[in-house]
């Protein structure tokens, strides 16, 4: 039987104090404001929250100010705003969002390359949902071991998280915003799990609908995710599907890229950069591919992503 921990009413974020600060997020989400603009926005918030001492305020700014680095690939500030957060939330009682900063926090170690310790986060996070019945967190929490799983090549458990993820994710409210971002990047995680175990057609059904997703979600995230790995299937087809809206990789790496330089998703500019040299590398084109792989590496290293950029480094001397 779940049990349940009260929680006092200064342990959430006060209803106007939260629609400001997610102001700011949907439109940095949409396009229509740069993430420089949202973090200074972001920080006077958690200023004026520190004045008024209300701690949980204080903690959803951090989480937000956490969310925004981790997607401009600053993933040490992102792990210290979520470090901050986590404390607040603990300070108040509120389980639920230190849960949330755990799985917060478990993505930047994904993105770091320690993937044990990322899945021991989300799987503490799991744990802590399912105490509180919390199917939304619970559903996160599995999808993120999924993709996670990927990571360290365990095929077969990750395809079984990420279905997991899906069946839960039929439990949420229809309108809840957050739904369609999540199965996109379920379907993204099982299109990798298909081209893993060698059945492309399968990985280009999920990829297509990651995209089907996506464009309902009203999150450029999303839509790049798909981008980028509807040209990593495309690579591998001996055929062009019909229902593709490019006829080469390229060109879905490139609207990829697009999108995620519209919202300064530089982790994900990054990772896009290299699958492009991925796919060139498999097709046979070494040139462009070493030229690709010298760029993500340079990138990663920037942004502190070591494991990643030792991946390209290592990929690069293959081609050239």
């Amino acid at each position: 039987m779940a049990t349940h921990t009260q929680v006092l009413p200064d342990s959430e974020p006060t209803p106007e104090f939260d629609s400001q600060c997610l102001k700011y997020v949907n439109l940095w989400q949409q396009g229509d404001l740069r993430a420089a603009q949202v973090v200074t926005n972001l920080k006077q918030l958690a200023e004026d929250a520190t004045q008024s001492g209300h701690l949980a305020n204080q903690g959803r700014a951090y989480h937000l100010l956490g969310y925004i680095q981790h997607y401009q690939g600053n993933l040490s500030g992102s792990i210290a705003y979520y470090d901050k957060a986590r404390r607040l939330f603990d300070r108040v009682g509120n389980r639920k969002r230190v849960a949330t900063m755990d799985l917060n926090q478990g993505e930047n170690y994904r993105y770091r390359g320690e993937h044990k310790r990322a899945r021991r986060l989300y799987q503490q996070a799991y744990n802590t949902a399912q105490a509180l019945d919390d199917v939304r967190l619970q559903t996160i929490a599995i999808a993120n071991e999924g993709l996670t799983l990927i990571s360290l090549e365990k095929w077969s458990q990750a395809g079984d998280a990420l279905y997991e993820g899906l069946a839960l994710s039929e439990q949420w409210a229809d309108d809840d915003a957050n739904l369609d971002a999540l199965r996109t990047e379920v379907y993204f995680g099982l299109a990798q799990v298909a081209l893993q175990i060698d059945t492309p057609e399968t990985a280009w059904a999920s990829a297509r609908q990651a995209l089907i997703t996506a464009e309902t979600s009203q999150s450029l995230h999303s839509v790049g995710l798909s981008y980028r790995i509807l040209g990593d299937v495309l690579t591998v087809l001996s055929d062009i599907p019909a229902d593709a809206q490019f006829d080469t990789p390229d060109e879905y790496y490139r609207a990829a890229l697009d999108t995620f330089r519209e919202i300064d998703a530089e982790a994900e500019i990054a990772r896009t950069i290299f699958s492009h040299a991925n796919s060139l590398a498999k097709r046979k084109r070494r040139t462009p591919a070493a030229k690709r792989y010298r760029e993500a590496m340079a990138t990663f290293s920037r942004l502190g992503m070591t494991s990643d950029a030792a991946i390209a480094a290592e990929a690069q001397l293959r081609v050239i």
